[in-house]
Protein backbone atom coordinates (compact mmCIF):
# COMPACT_ATOMS: atom_id res chain seq x y z
CA UNK A 1 0.00 0.00 0.00
CA UNK A 2 1.15 3.50 -0.83
CA UNK A 3 -0.37 6.47 0.98
CA UNK A 4 0.74 9.98 0.11
CA UNK A 5 0.28 13.16 -1.86
CA UNK A 6 2.48 15.15 -4.25
CA UNK A 7 5.81 13.50 -3.46
CA UNK A 8 4.27 10.07 -4.05
CA UNK A 9 2.58 11.36 -7.21
CA UNK A 10 5.86 12.71 -8.61
CA UNK A 11 7.84 9.53 -7.95
CA UNK A 12 4.97 7.09 -8.51
CA UNK A 13 6.26 5.36 -11.70
CA UNK A 14 9.72 4.82 -10.19
CA UNK A 15 8.29 3.63 -6.88
CA UNK A 16 6.10 1.07 -8.66
CA UNK A 17 8.96 -0.20 -10.83
CA UNK A 18 11.27 -0.45 -7.80
CA UNK A 19 8.68 -2.37 -5.80
CA UNK A 20 8.14 -4.80 -8.67
CA UNK A 21 11.89 -5.30 -9.11
CA UNK A 22 12.32 -5.95 -5.39
CA UNK A 23 9.70 -8.72 -5.26
CA UNK A 24 9.81 -12.02 -7.10
CA UNK A 25 6.03 -12.31 -7.18
CA UNK A 26 2.97 -10.46 -8.46
CA UNK A 27 1.89 -7.49 -6.35
CA UNK A 28 -1.54 -6.10 -5.58
CA UNK A 29 -0.76 -2.41 -5.10
CA UNK A 30 -3.37 -0.17 -3.46
CA UNK A 31 -2.65 3.54 -3.71
CA UNK A 32 -4.12 6.73 -2.25
CA UNK A 33 -2.32 9.75 -3.66
CA UNK A 34 -2.81 13.13 -5.29
CA UNK A 35 -1.25 16.60 -5.04
CA UNK A 36 -2.29 18.30 -1.82
CA UNK A 37 -3.99 15.15 -0.52
CA UNK A 38 -5.16 15.32 3.09
CA UNK A 39 -5.34 12.36 5.43
CA UNK A 40 -8.64 13.30 7.01
CA UNK A 41 -10.58 15.82 4.93
CA UNK A 42 -11.42 16.76 1.36
CA UNK A 43 -8.70 18.64 -0.48
CA UNK A 44 -8.60 20.56 -3.76
CA UNK A 45 -5.80 21.08 -6.23
CA UNK A 46 -6.19 22.91 -9.55
CA UNK A 47 -9.83 21.98 -10.08
CA UNK A 48 -9.58 18.43 -8.70
CA UNK A 49 -11.10 17.40 -5.38
CA UNK A 50 -10.17 14.24 -3.49
CA UNK A 51 -11.56 12.69 -0.35
CA UNK A 52 -9.24 12.31 2.61
CA UNK A 53 -7.04 9.22 2.62
CA UNK A 54 -8.98 7.82 5.57
CA UNK A 55 -12.32 8.37 3.82
CA UNK A 56 -11.48 6.79 0.45
CA UNK A 57 -12.44 3.27 -0.62
CA UNK A 58 -8.87 1.97 -0.37
CA UNK A 59 -9.62 0.54 3.06
CA UNK A 60 -12.57 -1.51 1.84
CA UNK A 61 -10.34 -2.80 -0.95
CA UNK A 62 -7.72 -3.76 1.63
CA UNK A 63 -10.29 -5.64 3.70
CA UNK A 64 -11.49 -7.49 0.60
CA UNK A 65 -7.99 -8.35 -0.63
CA UNK A 66 -7.08 -10.78 2.16
CA UNK A 67 -3.46 -10.69 1.05
CA UNK A 68 -1.05 -13.13 2.76
CA UNK A 69 1.34 -10.25 3.46
CA UNK A 70 0.72 -6.51 3.57
CA UNK A 71 3.32 -3.75 3.45
CA UNK A 72 2.66 -0.02 3.51
CA UNK A 73 4.38 3.33 3.15
CA UNK A 74 2.62 6.15 4.98
CA UNK A 75 3.97 9.32 3.38
CA UNK A 76 3.36 13.02 2.73
CA UNK A 77 2.05 13.60 6.24
CA UNK A 78 2.69 17.36 6.35
CA UNK A 79 0.06 18.66 3.93
CA UNK A 80 -2.51 18.98 6.68
CA UNK A 81 -0.33 21.54 8.44
CA UNK A 82 -0.97 23.86 5.49
CA UNK A 83 -4.72 23.26 5.86
CA UNK A 84 -4.33 24.63 9.41
CA UNK A 85 -5.37 21.31 10.93
CA UNK A 86 -4.39 21.06 14.61
CA UNK A 87 -1.32 18.91 15.10
CA UNK A 88 -3.01 16.46 17.45
CA UNK A 89 -5.76 15.86 14.90
CA UNK A 90 -3.15 15.07 12.24
CA UNK A 91 -1.46 12.63 14.62
CA UNK A 92 -4.85 11.05 15.37
CA UNK A 93 -5.44 10.56 11.64
CA UNK A 94 -2.06 8.90 11.19
CA UNK A 95 -2.74 6.68 14.20
CA UNK A 96 -6.07 5.67 12.66
CA UNK A 97 -4.28 4.69 9.44
CA UNK A 98 -1.72 2.71 11.42
CA UNK A 99 -4.48 1.01 13.44
CA UNK A 100 -6.23 -0.08 10.25
CA UNK A 101 -2.98 -1.41 8.84
CA UNK A 102 -2.26 -3.24 12.10
CA UNK A 103 -5.51 -5.16 11.66
CA UNK A 104 -3.83 -6.75 8.63
CA UNK A 105 -0.49 -7.28 10.41
CA UNK A 106 1.03 -4.88 7.91
CA UNK A 107 4.70 -4.03 7.85
CA UNK A 108 4.78 -0.22 7.81
CA UNK A 109 7.28 2.57 7.30
CA UNK A 110 6.47 6.19 8.09
CA UNK A 111 7.63 9.26 6.17
CA UNK A 112 8.22 12.18 8.53
CA UNK A 113 8.18 15.83 7.46
CA UNK A 114 11.55 17.34 6.34
CA UNK A 115 11.86 19.48 9.45
CA UNK A 116 15.45 20.61 8.82
CA UNK A 117 14.53 21.88 5.35
CA UNK A 118 11.49 23.67 6.76
CA UNK A 119 13.63 25.40 9.39
CA UNK A 120 15.83 26.83 6.63
CA UNK A 121 12.97 28.74 4.97
CA UNK A 122 13.07 32.49 5.58
CA UNK A 123 10.06 34.79 5.87
CA UNK A 124 10.02 36.01 2.25
CA UNK A 125 10.41 32.52 0.77
CA UNK A 126 7.76 31.18 3.13
CA UNK A 127 5.21 33.78 1.99
CA UNK A 128 5.99 33.07 -1.68
CA UNK A 129 5.69 29.29 -1.32
CA UNK A 130 2.56 29.55 0.80
CA UNK A 131 0.85 31.75 -1.82
CA UNK A 132 1.73 29.28 -4.61
CA UNK A 133 1.27 25.88 -2.97
CA UNK A 134 -1.36 26.57 -0.31
CA UNK A 135 -3.03 29.94 -1.06
CA UNK A 136 -5.81 29.37 1.48
CA UNK A 137 -3.32 29.03 4.36
CA UNK A 138 -3.04 32.09 6.62
CA UNK A 139 -0.56 30.81 9.21
CA UNK A 140 2.50 33.04 9.68
CA UNK A 141 5.92 31.43 9.35
CA UNK A 142 6.61 31.30 13.07
CA UNK A 143 3.35 29.50 13.86
CA UNK A 144 3.75 27.09 10.95
CA UNK A 145 7.26 26.19 12.09
CA UNK A 146 6.07 25.75 15.69
CA UNK A 147 3.40 23.31 14.50
CA UNK A 148 5.85 21.53 12.22
CA UNK A 149 8.26 21.04 15.14
CA UNK A 150 5.40 19.66 17.24
CA UNK A 151 4.32 17.28 14.45
CA UNK A 152 7.89 16.09 13.88
CA UNK A 153 8.26 15.27 17.57
CA UNK A 154 4.85 13.57 17.75
CA UNK A 155 5.58 11.38 14.72
CA UNK A 156 8.93 10.34 16.17
CA UNK A 157 7.23 9.35 19.42
CA UNK A 158 4.60 7.47 17.45
CA UNK A 159 7.31 5.67 15.48
CA UNK A 160 9.06 4.65 18.69
CA UNK A 161 5.91 3.49 20.48
CA UNK A 162 4.78 1.39 17.50
CA UNK A 163 8.27 0.22 16.55
CA UNK A 164 7.70 1.61 13.06
CA UNK A 165 10.72 2.81 11.03
CA UNK A 166 10.55 6.52 10.23
CA UNK A 167 12.42 8.44 7.52
CA UNK A 168 12.87 12.15 6.88
CA UNK A 169 14.38 14.05 3.98
CA UNK A 170 17.77 15.72 4.44
CA UNK A 171 18.24 19.47 3.94
CA UNK A 172 20.75 18.93 1.11
CA UNK A 173 18.07 17.21 -0.96
CA UNK A 174 15.94 20.36 -1.21
CA UNK A 175 16.26 23.61 -3.12
CA UNK A 176 13.95 26.62 -2.90
CA UNK A 177 11.03 24.27 -2.31
CA UNK A 178 11.39 22.68 1.16
CA UNK A 179 8.62 20.15 0.55
CA UNK A 180 9.64 18.47 -2.72
CA UNK A 181 13.26 17.28 -3.11
CA UNK A 182 15.21 18.35 -6.16
CA UNK A 183 14.98 15.93 -9.08
CA UNK A 184 18.46 14.48 -8.53
CA UNK A 185 17.59 13.62 -4.93
CA UNK A 186 13.88 12.84 -5.17
CA UNK A 187 14.39 9.08 -5.11
CA UNK A 188 16.57 8.88 -2.00
CA UNK A 189 13.80 8.79 0.59
CA UNK A 190 11.99 6.12 -1.44
CA UNK A 191 15.15 4.01 -1.66
CA UNK A 192 15.35 4.09 2.12
CA UNK A 193 11.68 3.37 2.76
CA UNK A 194 11.32 0.58 0.21
CA UNK A 195 14.63 -0.87 1.38
CA UNK A 196 13.28 -1.03 4.93
CA UNK A 197 10.16 -2.84 3.73
CA UNK A 198 12.05 -5.49 1.79
CA UNK A 199 14.80 -5.95 4.37
CA UNK A 200 17.71 -4.37 2.51
CA UNK A 201 20.38 -2.80 4.70
CA UNK A 202 21.03 0.79 3.69
CA UNK A 203 19.44 2.11 0.52
CA UNK A 204 17.81 -0.07 -2.11
CA UNK A 205 18.76 0.85 -5.67
CA UNK A 206 15.96 2.82 -7.33
CA UNK A 207 14.73 1.21 -10.55
CA UNK A 208 13.68 4.10 -12.76
CA UNK A 209 10.71 3.82 -15.08
CA UNK A 210 11.19 4.55 -18.76
CA UNK A 211 9.50 7.60 -20.26
CA UNK A 212 6.68 5.52 -21.75
CA UNK A 213 6.19 3.60 -18.50
CA UNK A 214 6.02 6.86 -16.56
CA UNK A 215 3.44 8.33 -18.94
CA UNK A 216 1.28 5.21 -18.62
CA UNK A 217 1.37 5.21 -14.83
CA UNK A 218 0.85 8.96 -14.47
CA UNK A 219 -2.28 8.70 -16.63
CA UNK A 220 -4.02 6.13 -14.42
CA UNK A 221 -7.31 7.36 -12.98
CA UNK A 222 -8.43 6.88 -9.37
CA UNK A 223 -11.63 5.19 -8.27
CA UNK A 224 -13.41 8.48 -7.52
CA UNK A 225 -12.68 12.20 -7.70
CA UNK A 226 -14.40 15.47 -8.50
CA UNK A 227 -13.17 17.60 -11.39
CA UNK A 228 -14.59 21.06 -12.05
CA UNK A 229 -17.63 20.16 -9.97
CA UNK A 230 -18.35 16.88 -11.78
CA UNK A 231 -18.13 13.51 -10.02
CA UNK A 232 -15.81 11.16 -11.90
CA UNK A 233 -15.20 7.45 -11.44
CA UNK A 234 -12.88 4.85 -12.93
CA UNK A 235 -12.91 1.08 -12.62
CA UNK A 236 -10.21 -0.50 -10.49
CA UNK A 237 -7.66 -1.94 -10.71
CA UNK A 238 -6.49 0.79 -13.07
CA UNK A 239 -3.57 -1.27 -14.40
CA UNK A 240 -2.76 -4.96 -14.90
CA UNK A 241 0.67 -6.23 -15.88
CA UNK A 242 1.75 -9.44 -17.60
CA UNK A 243 3.06 -10.90 -14.33
CA UNK A 244 -0.43 -10.43 -12.75
CA UNK A 245 0.61 -7.35 -10.76
CA UNK A 246 -2.29 -4.91 -10.38
CA UNK A 247 -2.50 -1.25 -9.35
CA UNK A 248 -5.66 0.28 -7.89
CA UNK A 249 -5.90 4.01 -7.15
CA UNK A 250 -8.24 5.65 -4.66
Amino acid sequence: MLLGASNLSIMFPHVIKTLRAAHARPLEVLVAKGPGRSYGQESKFFGKKFSGVLQCDLWQALDAARAPKTSAIVGDVGNDLAYETPVQRIVDWIETALDRLAQHDAQVVLNNIPIEALRSVGAARYLLLRSILFPSCTLPRREMLRRAEHLDEALRRLSESRKTPIFSGKTAWYGLDPIHPRRAWAGRIWQQMIGALVGVEGELELTRATFSEAILLHRLKPHAWVQLGLQRRARQPAARFADATTIALY
